[in-house]
């Protein structure tokens, strides 16, 4: 792949193809593409390239809008330069063998409206720099190995439209700043360690169309907000700690699907 030389080329699609060998030295071409300096997008999902993640990465064109290595099998952490691809808007690495943290540096991607990290191996905490990301529209991080809290700097993130952080390891409590996420359609967080209560504020979140926080440790009664998400399709509640009575749901005119199975409903 020799498109280095090619100075004016402003986007290269190669995904969806057969490119890349899963081995060591695959992805060595992005080196040379750090000489396009108008290059705008980038992307090469869905091939079967290998070999660690080139920290040359970073210094891809600070043009650069869309990055897309998705579902591939790249291995590697994700360069702490990251950061210095000041016009990203999506960003795609999600479907790797990913290891290490996020880079706090990420949170200095300040018109990043899509970040894809999902299925990797990527582990500590969530950065609180990511509410920096005020553009974030869309944000996945699900089926990781992330430990600590949700940061709360994610209500900063006020054009959130859906977050997918489940199949982690992340404790503490469901950040009551969330629920100032008032455009939030999908919130799904199953499968961490989550402990407390499901905040009262979920009522707030009237375009809420899907509510996932099944196999936690959630605790207490299920809270009358609930009753609030008028536009709520689809609840999934199970596999908590949850007591007392159901909620009225009556106003829940849209609801098609409700698991609150293997709680301690009365």
């Amino acid at each position: 792949l020799s498109f280095g030389k090619v100075r004016n080329l402003q986007s290269l699609a190669l995904n969806r193809n057969s490119l890349g060998s899963h081995s060591v030295g695959d992805l060595e071409f992005i080196g040379a593409l750090t000489n396009c300096t108008k290059l705008q997008e980038l992307d090469v999902g869905e091939n079967r390239f290998g070999g660690d993640l080139p920290t040359s990465v970073a210094n891809l064109s600070t043009n650069l809008i869309y990055l897309s290595l998705h579902t591939n099998l790249i291995y590697g952490s994700i360069p702490h330069d990251i950061g210095n691809l000041i016009s990203l808007e999506r960003l795609w690495l999600g479907v790797n063998m990913l290891t290490g943290p996020i880079p706090t540096s990420l949170g200095k991607l300040l018109g990043l409206q899509i970040l894809g990290l999902q299925s990797n191996r990527l582990s500590g905490d969530i950065p609180s720099s990511i509410g920096n990301i005020t553009r974030l529209v869309s944000l996945h991080l699900a089926s990781n190995s992330f430990e600590g809290i949700i940061p709360p700097s994610l209500g900063n993130c006020s054009y959130l439209l859906d977050i997918h952080i489940g199949n982690n390891k992340l404790n503490g409590i469901i950040p009551v700043e969330i629920m100032q996420v008032s455009q939030l359609f999908i919130l799904s967080i199953p499968h961490n360690f989550l402990s407390g209560s499901l905040p009262n504020d979920v009522g707030r979140l009237e375009h809420l169309i899907e509510l996932s926080v099944h196999h936690n440790r959630l605790t207490g009664r299920l809270p009358q907000g609930l009753g609030k998400c008028l536009a709520v399709e689809e609840l999934y509640l199970q596999g908590n700690r949850f007591d007392g009575d159901v909620p009225d749901m009556r106003g829940l005119v849209g609801v098609k699907r409700v698991d609150l199975s293997n709680n301690n409903l009365s």
